[in-house]
């Protein structure tokens, strides 16, 4: 984009994707009456003239009208369908033929989203997953548990660390494989897009708290530093505690980015990430023996730890980034190259329960990783374009190379008893973990390497052809060392090769109808994180997917429907620590989602999802059984309404809610305890104050209205995730 081209980051881009029918909710937001000049615009403001009539009869002076400025939240800011990941050629997720989600920022701002797994459970068949204890982006997309596919700006990212709110522009959900993007799980992947330079001056201050006891602040700056540059710089600081004893989430994060644009339409944008999260690893409750195979989920209050008061994680990383692009000989092609670069360093200390006596008390040990370690490299080289071939071709290909290598020493402390399910007594614990029963060193190395190719044919004026395929080269090995005792175990897996390939086609039926199909398939190597170097065949997937995309009133709303089927072979699930292979999985079901804003000032996203996922396993006990954490059924709606006409005496006033269902769930394989189902109410309110030409907000929200009771997630047996009571938050926020 040429610098006049470019538009504020924070005035949004047009879309969105979530959908349809289940519980409802209103809100009202007001926009804000701003006395101002014509500069304000800048904010994203709109302006009036205070009396009617314009035109001036021939010879006779212009009438110079006063302005009124009408502030609150432009309307761009809740519409997102863009995406940087799912469709190289289109950015636009109305022209791509597969199901693509995406939540923009300012709909975290209205929810008060302090966490991604806040967000995730606003999409369809997407429900949260363990986290291991809290710490990690975990979700499980249409049946299938992510694993490594946390993507940010496009790019494959393993973490040990939460993904800070404050970088987030928007958050794309891709359902199914992605054949040009390699090894994936085959239900989807989230992409994060951060926040880049705007060309358009604002800052942002915001104060965030509630009665749980967080305490957060963060800044937004953006802006350009001359015609050819802009930049961008965000920052924020955390101390909160929690509704779970002795729980302390400490975090620092900052991101100054800057682009350059010249005459002839290259650009550069380079950015640095710094992020510092402490916070203990929370195991959640545990079930006990119910008779029979069966057992039960802990009856005890929500904030009930079984871990001890000394056990935390503290996780630091950096990022560095540098995106290009050159135009070619032609304005048809461009030349873009992407480098990346992130070392994470994280150290932790926990607590976790073995099992359970036959007289009741507990069997605990301490455990823990020290100095661990992890890079990952990462870049593109890719041109596209457009040419004549018999049809219309729009082309991109390139080739990528990844590599990440991790390092760390594991250790466990001798078994400690005592305490109960009901007093659990974790004040008792001691920190043993100097005196270690054992300790291991461990390290990991990834590597792959791949062209790819993505096409886009005009078969006709209202038929296209997506074709795309990748061949992969990947390779990994691990090396454990005993450090209390002699013995050093390898292992490796050769290079493997695989071919991954996708083929989609998008009808446009009508002006506002496309029917859209698909087909692609995935692969992932096993990876050596389960503790042990035993190699398991590579897993496989691929997906069917047929469905339509809809845009009604005049684009105001935007509709998907969408069936699918899965299939996944040589699936290795990791059951309390230990990796299984399972056989396999299929999934089968359908999804519907709307968003967009019916009238002016009035904004909606609903979302209905339905799944049928079952193991394929030679292990009786699990095989036909649905997996671990996998609901037959979610549902959210959010809605929110903004008063628009500066006249109305609640002009500066603004209501949302919404609602979120997620069905029940099994806590493991095997089916021996269930998680149940739950719904969520969450509703918020919020004032806009002009001062001058600036403007306050000021957010008052409850989450979890009715204080239900419900478990989020089970990472197994004695590691059961419990979800936030009712919480009343509140923030200050002011543009500027």
């Amino acid at each position: 984009m040429q610098p006049s081209e470019a538009g504020s980051v924070w005035g949004g881009l047009k879309g969105g994707a979530s959908h349809a029918v289940l519980l409802w909710a209103i809100a009202l937001t007001g926009p804000v009456a701003l006395a101002g000049d014509a500069a304000a615009q800048t904010a994203g403001a709109t302006a009036a003239p205070s009396k009617a009539g314009t035109a001036q009869a021939d010879g006779e002076a212009p009438v110079v009208l006063d302005t009124l400025m009408v502030g609150g939240t432009p309307q761009a800011r809740y519409d997102s369908r863009q995406t940087d990941v799912g469709g190289r050629l289109s950015s636009d997720i109305t022209e791509i033929p597969r199901t693509i989600d995406v939540v923009p920022e300012q709909l975290l701002q209205d929810q008060h989203a302090r966490e991604m797994e806040e967000v995730y459970r606003y999409f369809p068949n997407v429900v949260n997953n363990d986290g291991y204890g809290g710490t990690r982006e975990d979700y499980i997309i249409r049946g299938f548990r992510r694993r490594d596919d946390v993507y940010r700006n496009g790019v494959r990212l393993k973490s040990n660390s939460r993904i800070d709110p404050s970088t987030i522009e928007s958050i794309q959900i891709i359902k199914g494989p992605v054949s040009d993007i390699g090894q994936m799980t085959p239900g989807g992947l989230v992409n994060i897009t951060t926040k880049k330079p705007g060309w358009k001056a604002r800052n942002h201050l915001e104060v965030n708290v509630d009665s749980h006891g967080e305490r957060q602040t963060m800044f937004d700056s953006t802006g350009p530093l001359s015609e050819n540059f802009a930049y961008r710089i965000v920052g924020s600081a955390e101390s909160s505690n929690s509704f779970r004893d002795d729980t302390l989430v400490q975090r620092q994060f900052f991101a100054p980015t800057m682009s350059w644009v010249g005459s002839s339409g290259a650009s550069v944008t380079v950015g640095y990430e710094f992020s510092k999260d402490k916070r203990p690893l929370d195991r959640g409750f545990i079930t006990y023996p119910a008779g029979g195979s069966l057992r039960s989920v802990a009856d005890v209050s929500r904030s009930t730890r079984y871990d001890a008061n000394f056990t935390k994680r503290d996780s630091t990383y950096h990022q560095a980034e540098a995106d290009i692009s050159i135009p070619l000989h032609s304005d048809k092609w461009t030349l873009e190259g992407k480098l990346f670069y992130n070392h994470e360093r994280t150290d932790e200390i926990h607590t976790e329960v073995r099992s359970i006596r036959s007289n009741g008390l507990l069997v605990r040990r301490v455990e823990g990783n020290d100095d661990r370690n992890l890079d990952t490299v990462f870049g593109r080289l890719q041109t596209k374009g457009e040419f004549e071939a018999l049809l219309p071709v729009k082309l991109a290909t390139g080739i990528e190379y990844r590599t990440q290598k991790e390092s760390w020493i594991n250790y466990v402390g001798a078994d400690q008893v005592g305490g109960t399910v009901s007093n659990p007594a974790s004040w008792q614990l001691t920190d043993n973990s100097a005196r270690p029963t054992a300790r291991t060193a461990r390290r990991v190395e990834q590597t792959d390497f791949g062209p790819f190719i993505q096409a886009d044919i005009s078969l006709l004026p209202t038929v296209t052809l997506t074709l795309g395929a990748r061949y992969e080269l990947s390779k990994g090995s691990a090396r454990v060392e005993n450090l209390l005792g002699r013995g050093t175990t390898v292992g490796s897996y050769p290079v493997d090769r695989n071919l991954t390939k996708t083929a989609g086609v998008m009808w446009k039926a009508f002006e506002e109808v496309s029917f859209f199909a698909n087909y692609a398939d995935t692969f992932q190597p096993h990876n050596f994180y389960n503790g042990d170097t035993q190699v398991f065949p590579a897993e496989k997937g691929r997906q069917y997917e047929v469905g339509s995309k809809i845009n009604l009133m005049g684009e105001r709303l935007f509709m998907t429907a969408s069936l699918f089927d899965i299939k996944q072979s040589n699936v290795v699930e990791s059951v309390n620590g230990v990796a299984v292979l399972t056989g396999g999985q299929k999934s089968r079901g359908a999804e519907l989602s709307v968003v967009g804003n019916p009238a002016e000032g009035w904004n909606i996203r609903a979302a209905v999802g339905y799944v049928d996922a079952e193991l394929e396993s030679a292990d009786r006990s699990i095989d036909g059984n649905r997996p671990t954490n996998v609901p037959t059924h979610n549902a959210s709606l959010w809605s929110s309404y903004e008063v628009k006409d500066p006249s109305s005496p609640l002009v500066g006033l603004g209501f949302g809610a919404g609602a979120t269902l997620v069905g029940n769930r099994y806590g493991d394989a095997q089916h021996t305890f269930e998680l149940g189902s739950y719904t969520l109410i969450d509703a918020g309110a919020w004032y806009y104050i002009p001062v001058g030409e600036k403007k306050i907000r000021l957010d008052l929200g409850v989450k979890n209205l009715t204080d239900k009771s419900y478990l989020t997630a089970s990472g197994g047996t004695y590691r059961v995730s419990v979800g936030a009571p009712r919480t009343v938050y509140g923030g200050i926020s002011l543009d500027f």
